[in-house]
């Protein structure tokens, strides 16, 4: 299996899917994000993946939510 997170935006309508060495620690990031997102004061957050998104920036006003998700991965053994 393989863990991808899930980073859900206001002005989109499929979540943007990022896969990263440690998952559970993207997925911590990005909820602190949510929960210190000031609309007075929007923060550009970048981050690195290591699937087909290299790099992915954002405001951190504009997520809404966040999900980990287990892929199944095919193929391999």
């Amino acid at each position: 299996m393989q863990v991808s997170v899930l980073v859900f935006m206001k002005s989109l309508a499929t979540p943007l899917v990022l896969y990263a060495d440690n998952a559970n620690q993207l997925y911590d990031e990005i909820k602190q994000l949510i929960r210190g997102a000031n609309a007075q004061s929007p923060k550009l957050i970048e981050k690195q993946g290591v699937g087909p998104l290299k790099k992915v920036a954002f405001l951190d006003t504009e997520i809404s939510g966040v999900a980990v998700q287990l892929e199944p991965v095919f193929g391999q053994r």
